[in-house]
């Protein structure tokens, strides 16, 4: 149990860090001088141009009316309500860079969040979503997508369109696969499919050129392609409680790679040139069945490296 704690630990700082990123967008919210309304109500009231509207637990069940007054908008807050259904008047607000309607009751996203062209930050994480909309793909300047714990079942082949995409957060769903056009995703630097159902990583996802964290942990994924050499940039590859029985040489390739999370599969030997990875600084083999001469080959070939067996 504690080696397990430690793994997890281990993974969430490596995938945290990445929230410091020096492409993360700029925060209207977090701008000096930027005045917070916390109530439509309030923001009537002010002669002043409204940017940031926060209504963050308020136990609403429906969106107030009139969000689309407020033209200037860039942040919208609606996390921890009851909210059923997103109104198309938000979607009028079109100058938002941030919307938040994490931990609500939604079952659907409106086709309308299309019509959101400057949207960079868009947090959907912890509703009832199953699929999201073709037009999810239109948010031509999106950054970071988080829709964790959703009940997604699919996604669209749009999301392939998602030119500025650097944060793509899906753990805690249904997927059995990712869409083939996410070999588009150019600028990705971070992708979360941890506890889904995912079947195969596939040659697709190796075209991620720019990805430097890669979590897909406790899924159904029983091998790893020979084009996994392509992910050039890979710092953190987790893939903890899978199905991996061999690995392919050429992960071997993986020069930048400092952190190795293949805990809890079926591996009984690694790769015989293992020792290309000389900036590997974290090894995780919990859960494996190597023998001890196996054991003390991987230690030798990696004599700098925290090996966890």
């Amino acid at each position: 149990m504690k080696q397990i704690i430690i793994t997890t630990a281990i993974a969430a700082l490596s995938f945290n860090l990445v929230a410091q990123d020096k492409d993360e967008p700029h925060y209207i919210r977090d701008k000096a001088g930027t005045h917070i309304y916390f109530s439509v109500e309030e923001a009537k009231q002010t002669t002043e141009k409204v940017e940031v509207l926060n209504l963050r637990n308020k136990e609403l069940a429906v969106v107030p009316e009139g969000i689309n007054q407020f033209q200037e908008l860039k942040f919208l807050n609606l996390m921890k309500n009851q909210l059923t259904v997103l109104p198309d008047p938000i979607f009028e607000c079109t100058e938002l860079t941030e919307l938040i309607f994490r931990q609500n009751k939604l079952k659907e996203l409106p086709a309308a969040v299309g019509q959101l062209k400057e949207l960079e930050v868009l947090n959907a994480s912890r509703n009832q979503f199953t699929v999201l909309p073709e037009e999810i793909g239109q948010l031509q300047k999106v950054r970071i997508i988080h829709l964790v714990q959703n009940e997604l079942t699919v996604l669209p082949e749009s999301m392939g369109n998602l030119k500025q995409l650097r944060t793509l957060e899906l753990d805690d769903n249904n997927l059995s696969a990712l869409p083939s056009s996410i070999k588009r995703l150019k600028q990705l630097n971070l992708l979360n499919v941890t506890n889904n159902k995912v079947v195969n990583f596939t040659p697709e996802m190796c075209r991620l050129k720019r990805l430097e964290d890669l979590n897909l942990d406790n899924n159904k994924i029983q091998s790893l392609p020979e084009d996994i050499k392509k992910l050039k940039s890979i710092k953190s590859l987790s893939l903890r409680d899978n199905q991996i029985s061999v690995l392919p040489e050429n992960i071997c390739k993986l020069r930048h790679l400092n952190l190795l999370n293949l805990g809890n599969n079926q591996l009984t030997s690694l790769p015989e040139n293992l020792a290309q990875l000389n900036n590997l600084k974290t090894l995780i083999l919990v859960g494996n069945e190597f023998s001890i001469e196996e054991k003390a080959r991987i230690k030798s070939a990696l004599p700098n490296t925290d090996i966890r067996f």
